[in-house]
């Protein structure tokens, strides 16, 4: 991530395939890392085949050019990111990647949604043949991405994906929305008894009401322009 953090603040700053001057001492100059980072940086890029030398001046490669098909996918605002700060574009991608999940839930969501309540014949079929693809989620598909989910995406431990989520929100790119609902059982009853030991996170109490926790429903603000075609 440290190193797709530099190809993509360079991309997006210069909307360019080069870097004329690619001296591990520019770079590092120009943002803010040490030179044994940035050499580190460019030495992955080189691994990874999203770069290539051509003297002292870097390539910065498409990825379809080095044969990686993917989908187009809309991707989050960066008007507001300082691209100089190379963490700060390091959680910018790390979101990215939370954004991507939410829009797979939504697909699946929207899928068993149509499926439920079919306009036609057609949709219904249309709909059954798009779910086939979806054998992972079964039964009821919830819109919401709860905090393991967004470890799995951002590639982050629990409170590190917490804290992404929040800088996400004091960035303005994220809004989420938080759910909870009533407890209910037998007078007395606790829910790690229900639920298993590891209710972290899942409940709390308020007024001597139990609550459970449900998984937020996260709204990204999309941009248009693709940094890193």
């Amino acid at each position: 991530m440290k190193a797709l953090s530099l190809a993509f603040a360079v991309k997006a700053l210069y909307k360019s395939s080069a870097l004329n001057d690619g001296s591990y001492s520019h770079i590092a100059q120009l943002f803010h890392i040490g030179r044994t980072s940035a050499k580190e940086r460019i030495q992955t890029l080189l691994l990874m085949g999203l770069i290539r030398r051509d003297g002292n001046r870097i390539i910065f490669l498409t990825l379809k050019q080095v044969g990686i098909g993917i989908k187009n996918v809309p991707i989050l605002d960066y008007s507001n990111i300082n691209l100089y700060n190379l963490k700060e574009v390091e959680n910018y991608l790390r979101l990215q990647g939370v954004c991507i999940k939410q829009s797979q839930i939504d697909y699946a969501a929207n899928v068993h949604q149509r499926i439920a309540n079919p306009t036609s014949c057609k949709e219904l079929r249309t709909m059954k043949r798009k779910a086939e693809n979806l054998a992972y989620w079964s039964g009821e598909v919830d819109r919401g991405q709860a905090i393991c989910t967004v470890m799995r995406s951002s590639g982050l431990q629990r409170n590190s994906a917490i804290g992404l989520l929040k800088w996400g929100e004091d960035t303005g790119l994220v809004e989420k929305e938080k759910r909870f609902s009533q407890f209910f059982a037998d007078c007395g009853s606790d829910p790690s008894n229900i639920f298993g030991k590891n209710t972290r996170g899942k409940f709390f109490s308020w007024h001597g009401l139990i609550f459970f926790v449900q998984p937020s429903v996260l709204s990204f603000k999309k941009g248009m322009v693709n940094a890193y075609n």
